[in-house]
């Protein structure tokens, strides 16, 4: 029995944060800054570190506390206040209020680092600071004897500042640190680091902190943005554990596509919380495809959620109007919701913050991503997609959503069963692919089953055609079989065979010929 003299562990106290306000960011810092910490934010002129300090100090300033931006520069900030006017959260009113800017050339120049020192001390216990941002940190060697002189400077006020509970933010280009032994990255409590870099025609904006003293980090790179409201920082979603946050699933169950033939094939539908892939050339009816999955959903009684690269809202309802299906009135009946991105295209996790936001919001049973192709063009680091597309379904299913993904394959030809981004797609529960085959000038279309996770399928390739109700699956492999069959007899010199010339564009085109045998839609 321990003795109940014996003085008690106390309690580790929470550290308190300060939040910068900037989107995304706050997120990759676990809650924001350590309040009284000091961060080195570095990157090269244009990179953004200007906005993100002055992002800060007005978040500061909107939550009624105060912030000085100081700088080591002759001019007047009139230029600088002029440029942060196109931000929405630059606020005038708040100027020598709560936000106050300040120039050290004088005292540097004329009482070196110690005038420097003396003037930030004044300022910080005269406004009552809660934030300093020090723009062009690094120029305070050019007033040091030495540079142990400006290790020591730097050391010295980081801990003054510590003690008046401020948060100091040293803004430097990249060339100004990492000159061991006198490097001030090892005296600040975090380094973050900003990139603008280029991937061919693409241009893309970086972030990645690399300390983080007392807090644990959302480590590697992220993309961001700097747009009309300020910087917009999107947090990789394979890092991120909100996104991908545990939830107990709902007993598995099957889902119908509503297209007779496909489901008798699955087994009576897909299984929830699984994602398949369905890909094929265009015009094959990936998206047709899709759209009956929906509209069935609604007909159940569930949710659907739509995200389309190419189809705009308006043109993707006209067609599912012309294959009667009733995508139009499921919209208009907030039963179905749509997120649609024409170009330009944002980073990838921008993109996959508004499906997370959107299913939180919704909670749809039934998702269709449409198309693959274009979700992959949304990153320049292309070997990401596997652990993304990982990551992503994760959270589908965990939250109870069953998803559709296409994706356009580069052949039409039966003979050449490619799978685009394989490495991507083995990420995936199922696949079904659709594909062209035109034995003596006549266009087939054809379906197979190609994996299903823990369940069986029937693989047996059906012949499948697109007519006025939408899609038709054969109701046995009879006609497909005979078919291939033709193919195979085609002398290869003939011409008449594979690789002729095939529909392409609209998904739903009602190419393709009929089949004597039963074929049909719930």
């Amino acid at each position: 029995m321990a003795d109940q003299n014996e003085p008690q562990t106390p309690q580790r106290p929470a550290l308190e944060r300060v939040k910068t306000g900037i989107p995304g960011l706050d997120e990759v810092l676990q809650g924001g800054f350590l309040r009284g910490a000091s961060c080195l934010i570095s990157g090269k002129p244009g990179t953004g570190k200007t906005t993100i300090g002055n992002q800060f100090a007005y978040h500061i300033a909107a939550n009624d506390g105060v912030a000085l931006y100081v700088t080591i520069v002759a001019e007047a900030h009139d230029r600088m206040l002029m440029h942060l006017g196109s931000f929405d959260f630059f606020d005038p009113e708040v100027v020598g209020q709560r936000v106050h800017y300040f120039s050290l050339v004088n005292h540097l120049t004329e009482q070196g680092l110690a005038g420097g020192l003396s003037e930030i001390r004044r300022l910080v216990r005269a406004h009552g600071a809660s934030l300093l941002v020090i723009d062009g940190a690094a120029r305070f060697e050019d007033f040091a004897a030495s540079p142990p002189e400006f290790f020591a400077f730097v050391g010295q006020l980081i801990a003054e500042l510590a003690i008046f509970d401020c948060t100091t933010v040293l803004l430097v280009q990249p060339n100004h640190t990492g000159e061991a032994p006198h490097s001030i990255e090892s005296l600040v409590d975090g380094i973050l680091v900003l990139e603008d870099r280029s991937f061919e025609m693409r241009d893309s904006r970086l972030l990645r902190l690399t300390k983080l003293r007392g807090s644990s980090t959302l480590r590697g790179w992220h993309e961001f943005a700097i747009t009309n409201s300020g910087i917009e920082v999107y947090p990789r979603l394979e890092s991120s554990p909100g996104a991908v946050k545990q939830e107990r699933p709902a007993r598995q169950r099957r889902l119908p596509l509503g297209i007779d033939g496909l489901d008798t094939m699955l087994q009576g539908g897909l299984l929830t919380g699984s994602t398949t892939l369905v890909a094929g050339p265009s015009g094959i009816g990936k998206t047709t495809l899709g759209l009956h999955f929906i509209v069935e959903g609604v007909e159940r009684g569930e949710q659907g959620l739509i995200a389309s690269f190419g189809e705009a809202p308006e043109r993707l309802m006209s067609k599912a109007d012309g294959l009667g299906l009733s995508l139009r009135h499921d919209i208009e009946a907030s039963q179905v919701h749509m997120v649609w991105q024409p170009m330009p295209t944002p980073p990838l996790d921008a993109w996959a913050g508004t499906i997370v936001a959107s299913v939180m919001e919704h909670r749809p049973q039934r998702l269709v991503i449409d198309g693959l192709t274009e979700l992959a063009q949304l990153t320049p680091f292309p070997d990401r997609l596997p652990a993304f597309l990982t990551a992503l379904g994760h959270f589908l299913r965990t939250h109870g959503v069953t998803a559709i993904v296409t994706a356009e394959t580069s052949t039409a030809e039966a003979a050449d069963l490619e799978i685009p981004f394989p490495d991507a797609v083995a990420t995936l529960d199922n696949v079904i692919l659709l594909r062209y085959v035109e034995p003596r000038s006549r266009l087939h279309r054809l379906m197979s089953v190609l994996r299903v996770r823990e369940s069986g399928f029937d693989s047996t390739v059906r012949e499948f055609t697109i007519m006025d109700r939408g899609i038709e699956v054969a109701s046995t492999g009879s006609s497909a079989e005979s078919v291939l069959a033709d193919v195979a007899r085609l002398p290869v010199s003939s011409g008449s065979g594979e690789g002729g010339d095939h529909p392409t564009g609209d998904d739903h085109d009602h190419a393709g010929g009929t089949t004597s045998e039963d074929s049909g839609r719930r």
